[in-house]
């Protein structure tokens, strides 16, 4: 029988969480669904949204489905469930942009670390999540773009994710935390870590694939 608990993880409303990283509007109240015992999902029971300092927002409509799998493998690996930590409405607006895709996966991941620091995070937590998710995090096609409509395609939404030097990456986790680099050098410093960036490289699936970061994943 399926049981469904509806529960509150945030109750601010309409309160800027820090004045030079945007703020969030409105409540996280979510469903907790029990559909799949091994990945937790929850449905947006009322809009949310983060708005950036310069204006732009990040909408969650009432009614999105979420769970962990926008983070990458090594994400929740090396960080934490986005769904247990200190940060868990800036994962679900993160998610949900990796679902729509409306924007620039690059855009996406910035928005995660200022919504990360209005959240309460500290600044170096906040950028060694960041360095895990730019190195190993979701990247996809805008459409609209010269590579979506030449190279790949319109039908079907192009999404990858980079295969990354773990052993590599855990050292410049270290290194983050501990000299609190500015997010530009962080980027600089992850590029190496990177061993296939993709689309080009891998093969391209005919279906869904969700093999974590080794395979480009096509939506059917």
């Amino acid at each position: 029988m399926k049981r469904a608990l509806l529960i509150v993880l945030a109750l601010l409303s309409g309160v800027a969480s820090g004045g030079e990283t945007g703020h969030f509007e409105g409540r996280v109240v979510v469903e907790w669904l029990d559909d799949d015992p091994f990945v937790p999902m929850m449905r947006l029971v009322e809009d949310f949204s983060f708005v950036e300092v310069a204006g732009r927002t990040w909408r969650v409509p009432r009614g999105a489905l979420l769970d962990e799998r926008a983070m990458p493998p090594l994400f929740r690996d090396l960080v934490g469930s986005p769904l247990e930590g200190g940060f868990r409405k800036s994962a679900l607006v993160y998610g949900y942009a990796t679902q729509t895709m409306h924007e620039p996966w690059q855009d996406a991941q910035r928005m995660f670390f200022d919504a990360a620091l209005a959240e309460g995070v500290d600044a170096p937590d906040a950028k060694a999540m960041y360095l895990v998710l730019h190195a190993q995090g979701s990247r996809w096609e805008v459409a609209g773009s010269r590579c979506y409509g030449t190279c790949h395609g319109r039908t079907r939404p192009l999404v990858w994710r980079p295969v990354v030097d773990e052993a590599k990456l855990r050292d410049l986790l270290l290194w983050v935390r501990a000299g609190n680099p500015g997010l530009g050098e962080i980027e600089d410093r992850a590029r190496p870590v990177i061993l296939e960036r993709g689309p080009h490289i891998f093969p391209r699936a005919p279906c869904f694939d969700d093999s974590g970061g080794r395979h480009v994943r096509v939506h059917c």
